[in-house]
């Protein structure tokens, strides 16, 4: 696979050159004495590094310390085929840099984002990002930004947006608990229900947020939702769009390892159901212990009564 498009591409061994000349922050990308690309952030001597036990599969971790007062970090990529994955980590931990004036904050932010990253690379690369994870990301997302940030508040929705950590529902917001279902319009009104877990919860009230969705190039797609939030973020809390970030990345959203084009959306419409004992749906209780896992459909073209208005919810509580 050609390296062109790499930084590294016409680096000699053992060679460094500054990622970013307006960057308060000294960057670099590295090669090392065999011509393995790297990648590398000094410090003053008198910064900590915080944790010792970060392993990224496939790159090496160097700490040490250098001439000047300087201490310095390097990761370095073991394999050069693997470079375009190493390069989505090296612009993502950029990205956080700018984010902090303070070379403290800055490192404790690259230290955690090298945490997640760690199980990123646990996971399968190869694994096909499909359209239903598209379109159930694209819903949470509109959840998120169309309702639960009206609800609580935007910082409040993304901590409450519980959904990329395989929850039992997708927001457990102050007073409300909701479960973000998708479906293709052209396919009717069903929403398929993954676990006893989804419509039960010990907090009430519990909602099911339906969004029919229609694959269309005029639509947007998880790019576009996640970006406008991210520039909503922009003004507020480093730690709060890092988290955002992080998130995204457990939902198993890098748009640097997708390799085929992101699927467009238009949204026909939104409904939202309050869950009621007399809901139809599995009961936990009713189940016998013997059955381990069920998955269930329901037809939501029949659940009307149950259906409530999105500005109801958000006057519910207060808020």
């Amino acid at each position: 696979m050609t390296n062109s498009g790499s930084p590294w591409a016409n680096m000699d061994e053992s060679s460094q050159r500054r990622v970013d000349s307006d960057s308060s922050h000294n960057l670099f990308w590295i090669t090392d004495l065999q011509g393995n690309y790297g990648f590398c952030i000094q410090v003053a001597d008198t910064i900590i590094f915080t944790d010792n036990k970060i392993k990224l599969k496939g790159i090496s971790i160097i700490k040490r310390k250098a001439k000047k007062n300087t201490i310095e970090l390097f990761l370095i990529l073991n394999k050069k085929e693997e470079w375009e994955i190493f390069l989505s980590l090296c612009e993502d931990l950029v990205a956080v840099t700018k984010r902090y004036d303070t070379s403290e904050k800055m490192l404790t932010a690259v230290e955690n984002r090298l945490k997640r990253w760690q199980q990123l690379l646990k996971q399968d690369l190869n694994q096909v990002f499909t359209i239903e994870k598209q379109m159930g990301l694209f819903s949470e997302l509109l959840c998120l930004k169309e309702v639960a940030a009206h609800k609580v508040g935007l910082n409040q929705a993304i901590v409450s947006w519980v959904g990329p950590e395989f929850d039992k529902q997708d927001f457990l917001l102050d007073g409300a608990v909701v479960e973000v279902k998708s479906h293709r319009t052209s396919k009717g009104e069903i929403a398929h229900i993954s676990s006893l877990q989804q419509l039960h919860s010990e907090k009430e009230p519990l909602y099911l947020m339906s969004y029919a969705l229609t694959v269309s190039e005029n639509g947007l797609n998880v790019e576009d939702i996640s970006h406008s939030i991210r520039t909503l973020l922009m003004a507020g809390s480093n730690e709060i769009l890092d988290l955002f970030e992080n998130k995204l990345m457990q939902y198993g959203y890098i748009p640097e390892i997708i390799k085929e084009p992101l699927q467009q959306f238009i949204l026909d419409k939104t409904k939202l159901f309050k869950i009621s004992d007399s809901f139809p749906k599995i009961v936990p209780m009713d189940v016998k212990n013997q059955i381990v896992h069920v998955q269930y459909s329901i037809d939501l073209s029949l659940c009307s009564e149950f259906e409530i208005e999105v500005e109801t919810f958000l006057q519910e509580g207060g808020n």
